[in-house]
This record gives structure tokens, C-alpha cells and sequence, in this order.
């Protein structure tokens, strides 16, 4: 058996200036599906359903279906409330697992597969709820749970772009809405209001929610104009215009009592 990797590498060369054409979908030899990534020197190779690595963990499709059947037994003989006990190197395979979707996800996105990309994030917020309820390690919860705001982007963002492929413009633009409250109400939770505004993931998806708009021409929401009106006002008083930061005072307050207008 030849292990001369070359042959395969000349009929899939690698680009070094365009990342999607080093990402492709092909059928396997049993007829799967596997994502193949071409990098300069080699190649990488996910499953495209299930496990990203094809393992079965404890005979299981994947970790979160071993400890998601491990609870519901735990409950029946315990009672509700009861712990998996994961330890450190339970967490740490957990994380592996975490990593590996992280990775499929990203594939995903390139490939404009974006029900599944929501699919692997809805998978690990599933792994950090199992981590966060089931550890009893504070460090180790907090380790996991600082990624929680990334990947609530990334649902927001695949549940966004899915609905745009199938028409669905304002269904998109409430999607990215709730994933930003989604992410202000971890840090609020966490004590941490200072970082909502300071949020890379909540600019990334305001970003988005723009683009959405300007290429779709969807109109402005009414919270929209209502948070743009009070960045103004707080531009305003930062640069000491008391007389403007009054007047969008005004326009604030026509808008909350329903005198405003539904979009512009």
C-alpha cells in the first residue's frame, strides 16, 4: 500500500490566497459525507454528520448524549437535581469535544451550511450548561463559560444568514437582536454591565445586522432608532452640546410614548 500522499495533494492544490477553495464537501468511499480542508502541507478530514472525529464516546454519538443519558438515569434513581460530578479530566475531554464543533462550525460557515453551524453552537452551549451545572471547580467553569458569548454569536449569526438564504430578512434581523440581548444578559448576570458596551461579539453582530440591512434594505426596528437616538444623546453630553443632547431628550421621550414612527 502506497502512503505517497502527493498524488492527492496535485488534484487538490492548496490556495494560499482563498480560504474557501481550500474547503470542500465530498463523499467517502461508503457514500458519507466528509468536509476536507486543504492546508499548505497537508489536508484534514471532518465527519459531516454526528462527531466531528466519528468517535462514539462510551458507545454514544458524542459526549453530550453519553452525559445528557448518564443524567436522566442519575435523575430516576436520585431525584431531579442530581450532579454528573465531572472532574478535571472529565472537563478537559469535554473541551476537546468543544474544540472539535468549534472547528466542524467554522467549516460550516465557509461551506454556507448554516443550519448546521447553528446545529454545532446549539451542541456546545449544551456542553457548557453540562460543565456549569455538573463541576463543582469554580476555575473550571469560569474557563469554559468566558466562550459563552463567542458562540451565542456564532448561533445568532448561522440562525441569521439560514434565514436570509431563505428569504427571511426580517426574521434575521430579530435573530441577531435576541443573540445580543442574549450576550448583554450573560454579562449583566455576571455583574459585568461595563463589558456590554465593550462586547467584540455584540459589535460583530451590530456590524452584521448593518450589512443585512444595506444589502437587503431592510428598515430600522424601533428599538433600533431608539438606541441610535440615545448614542447620540450620550455623544452629545460627552462634547458638552447640552442643547442638542436636549432636543434627542425630546425625541427619545415622543418615541416611548408611541408618537415616533415604526422604522425609517
Amino acid at each position: 500500500m502506497s502512503f505517497d500522499l502527493v498524488p492527492l495533494f496535485a488534484e487538490w492544490p492548496h490556495h494560499a490566497t482563498d480560504d474557501d477553495k481550500n474547503v470542500r464537501c465530498v463523499r467517502a468511499e461508503d457514500g458519507r459525507l466528509v468536509i476536507q480542508v486543504r492546508v499548505r502541507c497537508g489536508m484534514f478530514q471532518w465527519e459531516y454528520e454526528g462527531r466531528p472525529d466519528g468517535a462514539k464516546p462510551h458507545g454514544f454519538p458524542s459526549l453530550l448524549d453519553y452525559y445528557r443519558h448518564r443524567l436522566e438515569h442519575l435523575e430516576r434513581e436520585q431525584g431531579p437535581g442530581s450532579s454528573l460530578g465531572l472532574d478535571k479530566a472529565r472537563v478537559e475531554e469535554v473541551g476537546e469535544e468543544l474544540m472539535d464543533y468549534y472547528q466542524r462550525r467554522v467549516l460550516f460557515f465557509r461551506l454556507g451550511e448554516y443550519e448546521r453551524a447553528r446545529k454545532d453552537a446549539e451542541h456546545n452551549l449544551a456542553l457548557l450548561d453540562i460543565i456549569r451545572h455538573h463541576t463543582e471547580d469554580p476555575e473550571l467553569i469560569l474557563e469554559h463559560e468566558k466562550w459563552r458569548p463567542f458562540i451565542t454569536m456564532d448561533r445568532a449569526r448561522a440562525e441569521a444568514l439560514g434565514s436570509c438564504q431563505e428569504g427571511g430578512y426580517l426574521e434575521a434581523i430579530h435573530e441577531i437582536d435576541r443573540g445580543i440581548e442574549e450576550i448583554s444578559d450573560f454579562y449583566r448576570r455576571h455583574g459585568r454591565d461595563d463589558l456590554v458596551p465593550l462586547s467584540q461579539e455584540i459589535a460583530a453582530l451590530k456590524d452584521l445586522r448593518t450589512n443585512l440591512r444595506e444589502t437587503y434594505n431592510i428598515p430600522l426596528s424601533r428599538d433600533e432608532i431608539l438606541e441610535g437616538l440615545r448614542e447620540e444623546q450620550q455623544k452629545a453630553i460627552a462634547d458638552e452640546d447640552y442643547e442638542r443632547a436636549a432636543r434627542i431628550r425630546d425625541e427619545i421621550a415622543r418615541f416611548e410614548r408611541g408618537d415616533g414612527s415604526e422604522a425609517v
